[in-house]
């Protein structure tokens, strides 16, 4: 499939094209290839062609859903109970039958304690999960899933919650095959590495071919996925490239079908050679900046809240070059009936009184601090940025720090930073993708900012049917949390790239996850 005449000076996306072969430039080394410890885009790019879960998302409409495992569903009136009616021609990779008791067995993993998937809680909207992920029980027929027969999967959630078709796109809730998994180890040993060349199983269109550290993921299609007639393409092709002039020279070189982003330095040259292939996609997601809160000098919010009022978002953004938007509220714009919060002016008078307040006025006696970002260039630009706002208004010095996507996981995770740089994009329409977690039990712990009344806020919207009313409720969550600033949102997530525009099917997306099934190449 990718081995191509000796001789032959077309470029490699022109002969890729030929054998049906999509070439992404996907930017860091992926950590895991494991859905319920996926964590990052790297992985998730490449999750979503290896598995599939009871739905995919739409690439034409990234509000909506189309059908995966399951063929069907319903639903009751107050959306928490639904019926899910799965395909009987579903098969895992290997050939074996996918059955409603894979879901109920990969809910469970997911939901281990020991297994302590950082996304574990995007299923806390189902009855008694988070009980038991939590270990208050430890009997998982408590837990709101079952499956009453091989092809029908019964899930009844804590709340109501309209959006849960678009919340079962997403890799947390992807399938994994028991034999698989349990070959490699204890299935919730995060150390397992079923998910490798040779022991994968998974059940999406694409099978797991090659993985070469630092140099590319291959993955063939699937002759045993359900719809494996419809998907065109024979293989898609990911490579780890982390800096934006490489893929830039990459794409213009002819190596790559498309990239994830184009350095400011380099639109000028994209632009005039090759502009029919930009870009521009505006994702459902917030770029921020986060604190370690257990850590001092950032356990005092008084501090925390002068770094957040220092900044002038909207000269920061601006200063990209780029088509991204100021934001001050950690839920971005473009989630109808929901009031975004405003974008503040600058009160540097404001933040230099309260870090007096805290003891460094003018700066003086603040402590070495240093902001991680992951090695990738406008996150080290723009954290450079922040850093010099910050010592011209407030006089205290701030250090970057740069790691791999690796490293720089863990030690957030680790809670080994003092400031770091993040993102997070959402799947779904809805405030609670953003603000559920942050909750002390939510997907991001790592900054250890707990607040009840928070908690206890997201609850009472959670159990609201009345839209307008959920709405505003969540907005006073956010409020409560912005009152305490254990972040500071700084921009939405909008990227400019390049593609090839004989890629079809390429669609929309919210989170930048893409359904490689629906691609495939137009004819010259």
């Amino acid at each position: 499939m990718l081995t191509w005449a000796c001789g032959d000076s077309s470029a490699p996306v022109d002969r890729a094209l030929e054998n049906g072969v999509l070439i992404i430039a996907n930017g860091a080394e992926p950590t895991t290839l494991d859905p319920h410890l996926t964590v990052g885009q790297p992985e998730a790019n490449i999750m979503s062609a290896l598995s599939e879960g009871l739905v995919v998302q739409d690439p034409d409409d990234y509000g909506a859903v189309r059908p995966g495992v399951a063929k069907s569903w319903r639903h009751s009136d107050d959306f928490r109970h639904w019926t899910f009616e799965l395909r009987k021609d579903a098969r895992w990779s290997n050939g074996q039958p996918l059955t409603a008791d894979d879901f109920v067995y990969s809910f469970r993993r997911m939901l281990s304690p020991n297994l302590e998937s950082e996304a574990a809680d995007l299923l806390h909207v189902i009855s008694g999960a988070a009980d038991y992920s939590e270990g208050r029980i430890a009997d998982f027929e408590q837990v709101g899933i079952a499956a009453p027969g091989p092809h029908r999967l019964e899930i009844t959630l804590e709340y109501p919650a309209p959006y849960l078709l678009s919340m079962l796109a997403g890799s947390a809730f992807f399938p994994v095959n028991r034999a698989a998994v349990e070959a490699g180890g204890a299935y919730d040993d995060a150390a397992n590495r079923w998910a490798s060349v040779g022991t994968y199983v998974g059940n999406g269109p694409f099978l797991l071919s090659e993985w070469r550290a630092n140099q590319f993921v291959l993955l063939e299609r699937n002759p045993q996925y359900w719809d494996a007639a419809n998907v065109a393409l024979n293989a898609v092709r990911f490579l780890p490239l982390v800096k934006q002039e490489e893929e830039l020279q990459a794409f213009l070189d002819g190596k790559v079908h498309a990239t994830t982003s184009i350095p400011a330095a380099g639109l000028a040259e994209a632009r005039q050679k090759r502009p029919e292939a930009i870009v521009n996609e505006e994702m459902l997601g917030v770029d921020m900046y986060e604190f370690n809160t257990r850590q001092r000098p950032f356990d005092d919010v008084r501090v925390r809240r002068a770094l957040a009022m220092a900044l002038d978002r909207e000269a920061l953004v601006r200063e990209t070059g780029d088509d991204r938007k100021a934001v001050a509220g950690f839920v971005p714009p473009g989630i109808p009936g929901y009031a975004t919060v405003p974008v503040p002016a600058p009160d540097v008078a404001g933040a230099r009184r309260l870090l007096a307040e805290a003891g460094y006025p003018g700066g003086k006696g603040f402590p070495g601090t240093t902001i991680l970002v992951n090695d990738f260039e406008p996150h080290r630009d723009m954290a450079a940025r922040v850093s010099a706002m910050w010592q011209r208004n407030l006089g205290i010095t701030v250090d970057v720090q740069a790691m791999s996507w690796k490293n720089y996981l863990q030690a957030t995770a680790d809670r080994q930073f003092q400031i770091a740089r993040t993102g997070w994009l959402a799947g779904y329409l809805d405030p609670g993708a953003f603000l559920d977690i942050l909750k002390s039990n939510g997907f991001r712990r790592e900054t250890g900012w707990v607040d009840p009344a928070y908690d206890a806020t997201i609850e009472m919207a959670r159990g609201m049917t009345d839209r307008a009313q959920r709405m505003a409720t969540m907005r006073r969550a956010e409020d409560l949390m912005l009152a305490q600033q254990p972040v500071i949102p700084l921009s939405n997530y909008s990227t400019t790239y390049l593609l090839d525009p004989r890629v079809k099917g390429w669609g929309r997306s919210i989170d930048g996850n893409r359904v490689y099934k629906f691609m495939s190449f137009a004819s010259n």
